[in-house]
């Protein structure tokens, strides 16, 4: 007699997860995304179509790196003392040219950095680094 009666009072006392307090922080939730979403659209401008003509890609600039730790720009040797002249003459140019910096396989990276460095303090806003892999 007494584990009917443990059964019954177990069977009427059963645990039941009190949602209301869930459902009270999603409401807000829901609120709080209907009144923000509004403000973070932005409109982006974006550049309408042209009349068929087609803008020239930028003029480049190749600048190779060797292991050695010469610098060639263009194909000519230069100095990092020349290298930072030359490039300074071309950021004054109305259209700057793009900078593409290549090094070898086996390139320490100081000397690619180096390059990079000479390169930004001239005014080169384009630069484009070029990767190898070693094999």
């Amino acid at each position: 007699m007494t584990t009917d009666a443990f059964r019954s009072h177990a069977a009427a006392t059963q645990a039941e997860i009190n949602v209301t307090p869930l459902i009270d922080v999603l409401l807000a939730l829901v609120v709080i995304l209907m009144v923000t979403a509004p403000l973070a659209i932005k409109r982006l401008p974006l550049p309408l179509g042209s009349d068929g003509t087609v803008a020239p890609p930028p003029r480049t600039l190749g600048l190779s790196v060797l292991s050695t730790g010469e610098l060639y720009l263009e194909g000519h040797a230069v100095s990092r003392a020349e290298l930072a002249s030359a490039l300074a003459i071309e950021a004054q140019k109305p259209k700057p040219p793009v900078l593409e910096i290549r090094s070898d396989a086996d390139t320490p990276y100081a000397r690619v950095v180096d390059a990079l460095a000479v390169a930004r303090s001239s005014g080169i806003e384009g630069i484009q680094i070029e990767g190898t892999r070693a094999k």
